[in-house]
Order: structure tokens, then sequence, then C-alpha cells
């Protein structure tokens, strides 16, 4: 494709597909709406017209009820209310005025009911005036009043008739224009669907089309026809055409290779034979070294164990060394378990744990120690005396020459990835030249014994006077985790030493 050219992509499509359509469908719905509001608006004027002047036949036909009665018998009502009647009356023939605009049949019957009103009211009142004074002579004015609004109630009448004429005939107008309008909207729809139609199928028929194509290359490409040539080129310039574009650059590149490849087919067969050769006895060598190296661990701390409880059972009675022995089961059960190189966090705690109840028997107040570490870490997989070995190497070089109190602490946390466990004692610590040599012979376990030149004592000497632990747990890192993982160690004399280790969180060999 080339650059610079504008391009629409399949979304682009879709979506003006999309916008279209609820653009049609919404203008068509506010077309339709706007129809039926008006509608019903004409519909409400006509019929609010209609229930004014009904309004006021009631209310004249009520009011001269209510005053022949008064007339008849004045001790049975009120004539503050028929006053009230009155002013009542004139406010709803006021109302009438804005009916002159309808037609001009309209006009003459309101302005005749105008003129009725107002003889009308005058006349009823001043009878109803002569009848509350008590005297006689009141009748004929009632009888004119009563003429007059007979007089208007036909007005009213015929006002009534030519207001329901008028609704008829602006009703039947609006269901004509309803129905033009109604049929111009179905055409529209009709025509707005035909549109949408005739562009999906366009539109699909664009992504479809190049898409069938390469299914046909790429069967004939996995058949093993590698002379795939592309058709002409395709009109659009979407995502598809780029990605069949691509498609037939690749088979073309594929047969490129493959038959450069030929000539190399044998020599390539025989590198790999090598190489899988070569990974199988690494591979048997490491195994066989790791397992050595743990090997190493049983023997070392079994003599351990047992020193500790054939010194407590010279010092005191048999009932302590019940509880040694008792751990020292539980100790070798752990030790001569054949699960591999790994264990679970838990079952190492539970180790170190035993551990040093040991060596609390044998120190006494001389070793406090304490443990901590995330109870959701327990069951994750760590190589086996991976921290009892660092452990021990704190108590025998850190306890045992100091003649004081020591406190020990075992923590072993989790940091996004990593997994983060300290050693870190009071003890005796060391001098600068050995903390030296011993970081230099600890990380000759992942640069190799040649990596860094020890000052005063080669790199397997320091670490054999340091403890066999140390040397085991930083050469079983360097196998298992490689640059993954670390150890480092801080120390002080006379101070204590903070042994620090970093594995990868939930990782295994």
């Amino acid at each position: 494709m080339q650059k610079g050219r504008a391009r629409i992509g399949i979304r682009g499509k879709l979506l003006a597909f999309l916008s279209v359509a609820v653009i049609s469908i919404l203008a068509l719905e506010i077309v339709a709406q706007r129809l039926t509001y008006q509608i019903a608006d004409e519909y409400k004027t006509h019929l609010d017209r209609y229930h004014q002047v009904h309004r006021l036949r009631i209310a004249l036909s009520d009011f001269r009820i209510a005053a022949d009665r008064f007339l008849r018998e004045p001790n049975n009502g009120r004539i503050e209310i028929l006053y009230e009647s009155i002013s009542s009356l004139a406010m709803l023939d006021a109302s009438l005025a804005s009916l002159e605009e309808i037609s001009v049949e309209a006009g003459f019957e309101v302005r005749a009911v105008g003129y009725g009103m107002d003889v009308y009211l005058p006349l009823v009142g001043r009878s109803l005036s002569l009848r509350s004074s008590g005297r006689t002579d009141y009748y004929a004015d009632f009888a004119k009043s009563e003429r007059i609004a007979g007089y208007m109630d036909t007005y009213l009448s015929r006002l009534s008739g030519i207001l329901m004429k008028n609704g008829e005939a602006r009703y039947a107008e609006a269901a004509v224009r309803t129905k033009h309008i109604n049929d111009a909207i179905l055409i529209g729809m009709l025509a707005a669907g035909f549109l949408l139609l005739v562009y999906v199928y366009l539109v699909a028929n664009s992504i479809t089309k190049p898409i069938r194509i390469l299914a046909k290359a790429s069967e004939r490409l996995s058949m093993g026809e590698m002379d795939v040539n592309p058709p002409a080129a395709f009109r659009s310039k979407d995502e598809v055409a780029i990605l069949a574009e691509r498609f037939y650059s690749m088979s073309a590149n594929i047969r490129t290779y493959i038959e450069s490849l030929k000539d190399k087919a044998e020599l390539e067969k025989k590198l790999r034979e090598e190489e899988t050769s070569l990974l199988a006895m690494g591979k048997a060598l490491r195994e066989a070294q790791l397992m050595n190296l743990q090997d190493q661990m049983r023997p070392h701390f079994l003599f351990n164990a047992l020193n500790s409880i054939a010194r407590t059972a010279l010092l005191e009675g048999a009932k302590e060394s019940e509880r040694l022995t008792i751990s020292l089961a539980k100790l070798l059960r752990a030790t001569m378990k054949e699960k591999g190189p790994f264990i679970s966090l838990s079952e190492e705690m539970e180790i170190v744990k035993e551990y040093l109840a040991f060596q609390k028997a044998r120190f006494g107040d001389r070793l406090r120690w304490r443990i901590e570490f995330d109870q959701s870490l327990g069951a994750m997989e760590i190589p086996r005396f991976l921290l009892q070995p660092l452990v021990e190497n704190a108590v025998r070089h850190g306890v045992e020459p100091k003649e004081g109190s020591t406190d020990l602490l075992l923590a072993v946390r989790r940091r996004e990835e990593k997994i983060i466990a300290h050693v870190i004692d009071t003890g005796a610590g060391m001098g600068r030249e050995d903390l030296e040599n011993l970081r230099i012979a600890i990380a000759s376990a992942w640069t190799g014994p040649g990596g860094q030149k020890i000052k005063a004592k080669d790199s397997g000497s320091l670490v054999e006077a340091r403890g066999i632990g140390v040397g085991n747990v930083a050469t079983r890192l360097a196998m298992l985790y490689g640059k993954d993982s670390s150890m480092s160690i801080q120390s002080i004399r006379g101070k204590g030493t903070i042994l620090k280790i970093h594995i990868p969180f939930g990782r295994a060999l």
C-alpha cells in the first residue's frame, strides 16, 4: 500500500454503517414523534374549546335553577352565593372572546352570547335584589332574563356544534396529513433500508472476498504448493487487503527460504542431534550434582542433632532427653523423605523450628529466636534445606562463640515477584577480611571459581570454615535459579551478621 494514501479500515466502514443506520432511525423517529405531538396538541386545543363552551352552558343552567328556587323560596338559599355565580358567569363569558378567531360563524355566536350576557346578568341581578328586599315586582325582570337565557343557551349550543364541526374538519385534515407523512416515512424507511442493505453487501463483500481468496491460497500452501502467486490488486485498502499483501509476500519468502534450506538440511539435522545429546548429558549431570549437594546435608545435620542430645543427656534427666529424641525423630523423617529437591515453605519452617528447639535446649537463655513469615506463602515450593543450613550456620558461628545472649531472627517475605529471606543474629560476627573473602566465595557459585581472586583463603576452605551450609545453599541457588537468585551477607565483629537470599516467587526447576 502506498504511503500517504488515505485508508478506510474495516472499523471505519462498520462505524460509518452504524452511524448512518442510527441517524436514519433517529430522524424518522423524531419526525413521527413531532407529528404525534402536533396532532395531540391540536386535538387538546379543540377539546379545551368545546369544554370551555360546555362549562358556560352548565354554569348558566345551574344558575337559572338556583335563581328560580331562590325567587320561589327566598328562605331556602343565600343570595351571596347567587351573586358569586353571576361573577363566575361573567368571567366564563369573557373567556369566550378567544373563540371569535375560529371562524365567522363562531365569532357571531360568541358576540351574540356576549350581548345576551350583558343584558341577562343585570336583569337577573336586579330581580334577585328586589326579591331579597321583599318587593313583589321582581318577576317581570326575571321573566325577561329567562327569555334572554334561552337565547344564550341556543347560541351556546350552536357554538358547540360549530366547534365540533371545526374539530372534525381539522382532525380529518390531520389524519390525511398523518397518512401522507406516514407514507413518506415508510418510503423513507424502505429506501434507507435498501441503501443500508446495499452498503452492508458492499462492505461484507470487500471483507469476505479477499478472505476467500486467502483461504484458497492458504489451502494450496498447506498442501505443499509453494508457487502461490497473488491475484490482481485488491480494490479495497483496508486491513484485509494489507493482510493479503503480507500473506503473498510471506509465501514468497517461505518459498525462497525453503529452497535455501535444502542444501543445509543434513547439516542442521546433525547439529540438532548433537545439541540434544549435550543437553541431555548436561541435565543429567546437573541433577546428579544437585542430589549430591543435597545428600551432603543429611550426615552433617544428623551429627549436630545427636551432639545436642548427648550434651543434654549429660547435663539433665531423662525427660528432656525424651523430648529431644522425639524432635530428632521428626527431623530424621524430614531429612530422609524422598520427595525430590523441593519442599513447601511451611515444611521447611517446621524443620527450622525443630532444629532451633534442639539448640535452645543446648544454649538455654543464651539463644533467643523468632521466626516471621507470611502464612499465605506456606504452600510455595522452595529447595529442600534452603533455610535450615543458614540458621545452623548462624547458631554455630554466631551464638556458639559468644558468651552472652544472642538474638536470632528468620524472616521470609514476598516483595513483588521475589521471595526474600533474612537470617539475622546478634552473635560473634566476623572481621572485614573474612567477610570480603566469604562474599567472593559465595559469588563464585554464580560466576565460577575463576571469577574473582580470594585474598586470604581459597573459596572451598573459606566456605568450609564457615560451615558447609552456606556454600551448599549458594551452589544450589545458582544451579536452580541462575541470575534470578542471589545471596548477600553483612557482618561486624562483635555485633552480628545479616544473611539475605532472593529467589523468584513461585518458580521451580
